[in-house]
């Protein structure tokens, strides 16, 4: 063999020595399985519990008989309380404002909150009262520290009625001559119709508690000047998944947003 070439030889075992190892796979890679992604639970009060509506309990009192307690809580993040002291002259203190969720979405604070106690935990169908550092009260009188959810005294009923458009996403619906206004009226079969400002529309309903879902609706097909709240109010009204009933009116929202639409009571259907 010529030397030339016997350096050559040599020279590349050296490289080939000195080089990394050919790498195999890990034990990881080779015999675990990828593990599976942890999943997350992201249901709370906020989003999980039909947490609207009236509650009401007799809470402890240092100096009387107990507080009656009376808070309503909307859809809009809004609240009423009421609170009389048992035992004591005078009329009952009403307050309202708005609310506002911890980051949790288990805990509303009362914004503004003047005189009582600001802190409630929701729970389902009961709201407990916590003290000023946001904690559970605990000891012998725990559970007079709740509130209890009222069912729903009112005798306006959803279906028998025409309810009549009034606002519309935070608008305010201007009255017109001949009078156009949207309106829809639900039938006791799960069937809602109305007019929606130039057609009139057909659908079906679906309503559990507080949800409600309106099915894809039929309409006329009228040719209108102006369509733009005809178009508004139907894309509107398909959109929203719950709403709340009350002697003031109607609303419509989508999961725990301000009202969408608001309506009024115009006439009974016999």
């Amino acid at each position: 063999m010529s030397k030339p070439l016997i350096l050559c030889l040599t020279a590349w075992l050296v490289l080939a020595a000195c080089g990394p190892a050919p790498t195999e796979p890990s034990a990881t890679t080779a015999a675990e399985p990828a593990k599976a992604e942890t999943q997350v639970d992201h249901h709370n009060s906020q989003n999980s519990l039909d947490w609207a509506g009236t509650y009401r309990g007799v809470v402890p009192c240092a100096d009387c008989e107990g507080i009656d307690t009376l808070l309503t809580l909307n859809m809009d993040n809004s609240y009423l309380l009421s609170t009389t002291y048992l035992g004591k002259e005078g009329d009952a203190i009403q307050q309202q404002g708005t609310f506002e969720w911890d980051a949790k979405g288990s805990v509303i604070q009362l914004l503004n909150q003047k005189e009582g106690p600001a802190l409630y935990k929701v729970g389902e169908n009961q709201l407990f009262q916590l003290d000023m550092a946001g904690q559970v009260i605990t000891g012998d009188l725990a559970e007079n520290y709740k509130l209890n959810k009222q069912a729903q005294q009112t005798q306006v009923k959803l279906t028998g009625v025409r309810w009549k458009l009034t606002e519309l996403m935070g608008q305010a619906v201007p009255a017109t001559e001949p009078d156009m206004t949207p309106y829809l009226e639900f039938a006791a079969d799960n069937r809602v119709s109305g007019f929606a400002g130039c057609n009139q529309f057909t659908g079906a309903y679906e309503t559990e508690g507080l949800r409600l879902q309106f099915k894809p609706m039929a309409t006329t097909q009228k040719a209108c000047l102006n369509g733009s709240v005809e178009d508004q109010f139907l894309s509107t009204i398909q959109g929203i998944d719950n709403y709340s009933l009350s002697d003031s009116g109607l609303a419509f929202y989508k999961a725990r947003t301000a009202a969408l639409a608001r309506f009024t009571a115009v006439q009974v259907q016999p």
